[in-house]
């Protein structure tokens, strides 16, 4: 099978994973039924990834770094910390909308169970606190600790969280995380 063919295998396997994540029962999921549902030939997973656990870890990397890149992107753009912050929250919940299992693999239980992606997930969230304090700092010209920010990430990360759960558009809810902003964090004077 030519380069193409493989990376095209591994594009099916993980959107099978992630179709699976959005049903509920990845758990309950053969690799030979993964494989099926992704039509791909027999032991295709086995070959790009090893093992299932190795793929949802793929996964949930190449998810985080589109993640962040959404938002270091948003962050280049006009406006002053707090807006930008504003327009990095919906972007990413826009690439998280369209791909509901990415939400499922970075927010739900496969997050909270699973030790291989706590971990990644964990440090991912640092990435992003050190950014946004680096930003924060840059702009505003003092530093502030990076509880601050892990506190304030945290708090909207939860925020936003519990409105995607509740079936929200991400205009809406990033809308309600621009509220909670400026509750938490007064735009300076």
């Amino acid at each position: 099978m030519g380069v193409r063919g493989g990376a095209l295998e591994g594009e099916r396997l993980r959107g099978a994973v992630l179709d699976a994540l959005v049903e509920g029962h990845l758990e309950s999921l053969s690799v030979p039924e993964l494989e099926g549902r992704a039509g791909v030939r027999a032991g295709a997973l086995a070959a790009h990834y090893g093992t299932l656990d190795t793929c949802l870890v793929a996964i949930y990397d190449e998810a985080s770094e589109v993640l962040y890149r959404r938002m270091v992107e948003a962050f280049s753009g006009p406006g002053d910390w707090h807006m930008r912050f504003a327009r990095a929250v919906e972007a990413t919940l826009d690439q998280i909308q369209s791909a509901p299992g990415i939400a499922r693999l970075c927010f739900g239980e496969p997050a909270r169970r699973h030790p291989r992606i706590g971990a990644r997930r964990a440090a991912s969230r640092q990435r992003a606190i050190r950014f946004l304090a680096a930003e924060y700092e840059d702009e505003q010209g003092c530093r502030l600790p990076e509880l601050h920010f892990e506190f304030l990430f945290g708090a909207l990360l939860r925020a936003a969280q519990d409105e995607v759960t509740a079936g929200r558009e991400p205009a809406a809810v990033a809308a309600r995380v621009r509220e909670l902003l400026a509750l938490l964090e007064p735009v300076p004077a």
